[in-house]
C-alpha cells in the first residue's frame, strides 16, 4: 500500500512538474513571438519613414532646381540692362564655378578604383583610405582640374575627407572602401591623363585595388549640395 501510494505521489509530481514545464514553454514561446512582432514592426515603421524621408527629399531638390531657375532667368534679364550689370553677372557665375555651387560639365578625365577581392587579395588588411583619396585630389588639382567629384560628392575649398570607421566621409557623405570609388576631375584632359600616367601616382594604390582611367570628351559634375556658413570669418575692412 505504501509503494502505491509512493508510486501515486511520484507521478502526481512528475505531472505537475510537466504541466508547469510546458506552461512555461508556452509563454517563452509567446513572449518571442510578441518580441519578433515589435521587432518586425519597428523595421517595418523605420523602412516606412526613411522612404518618406526619401520622398520628402526628391520634393526638396525638385522645388530648389525650379526655384535656381527661376533666379536664372532673372539674373540673365537683369544682366541685359547694362554693361555693369553683366559684369556683375559673370562675376556671380565665376564665383558659383569655384564654390561648386552649380552643374558643370566639360572635358577631363574619369577614374575607377575598384577594390580587391578578399579572396584574392595578399593584402586583405589594407583597404583604400582617406589619405588614398586626398592624394589624388590634390594631384587632380596639381595638374589643373577646375572641378573635381568623388562618388558624385562635389570637392569644394571646404571639403573634408576622412575616415569613420568602416566608411570615408566626404562632405558629410559616406563612401564605402569596399566597392567602386567613381573619380571625376574636369580641365585639360590631356594635362590630367598625362599625370596620372607618371610611374608613382599610383604606387600605394596597386596592393589594394585595380585602377582604371580615362580621358572623356564631356565629364558632368554635379553642384555642392550643401549651403555656406561662415560662423567665425568675417570681410576686413
Amino acid at each position: 500500500m505504501k509503494k502505491i501510494n509512493s508510486h501515486i505521489s511520484v507521478a502526481i509530481v512528475c505531472a505537475i512538474l510537466g504541466f508547469m514545464l510546458s506552461y512555461q514553454i508556452k509563454v517563452l514561446i509567446k513572449q518571442d513571438k510578441t518580441l519578433n512582432m515589435q521587432v518586425n514592426k519597428n523595421n517595418s515603421d523605420i523602412t516606412v519613414e526613411i522612404e518618406q524621408y526619401k520622398k520628402q527629399k526628391e520634393q526638396l531638390e525638385k522645388k530648389v532646381d525650379e526655384l535656381q531657375k527661376q533666379v536664372k532667368e532673372y539674373e540673365n534679364s537683369a544682366a541685359g540692362k547694362s554693361d555693369e550689370a553683366k559684369n556683375l553677372y559673370n562675376e556671380l557665375e565665376n564665383t558659383r564655378l569655384l564654390t561648386g555651387n552649380t552643374d558643370v560639365h566639360g572635358p577631363g578625365v574619369v577614374i575607377y578604383l575598384d577594390p580587391e577581392s578578399a579572396i584574392f587579395s595578399s593584402n586583405a588588411s589594407e583597404t583604400i583610405t582617406d589619405r588614398h583619396l586626398v592624394y589624388l585630389v590634390n594631384e587632380l588639382k596639381f595638374a589643373g582640374a577646375e572641378a573635381i567629384s568623388i562618388n558624385d560628392t562635389r570637392i569644394t575649398a571646404r571639403t573634408g575627407i576622412r575616415n569613420a570607421g568602416n566608411y570615408i566621409l566626404i562632405n558629410d557623405d559616406r563612401v564605402s572602401p569596399s566597392r567602386r570609388i567613381t573619380i571625376k576631375a574636369i580641365g585639360d584632359k590631356n594635362l590630367l591623363y598625362g599625370a596620372l600616367g607618371f610611374p608613382e601616382v599610383f604606387t600605394d594604390f596597386k596592393r589594394i585595388c585595380d585602377i582604371k582611367y580615362e580621358k572623356m570628351d564631356d565629364v558632368k559634375i554635379g553642384r555642392y549640395n550643401k549651403t555656406y556658413k561662415f560662423n567665425y570669418t568675417k570681410p576686413s575692412k
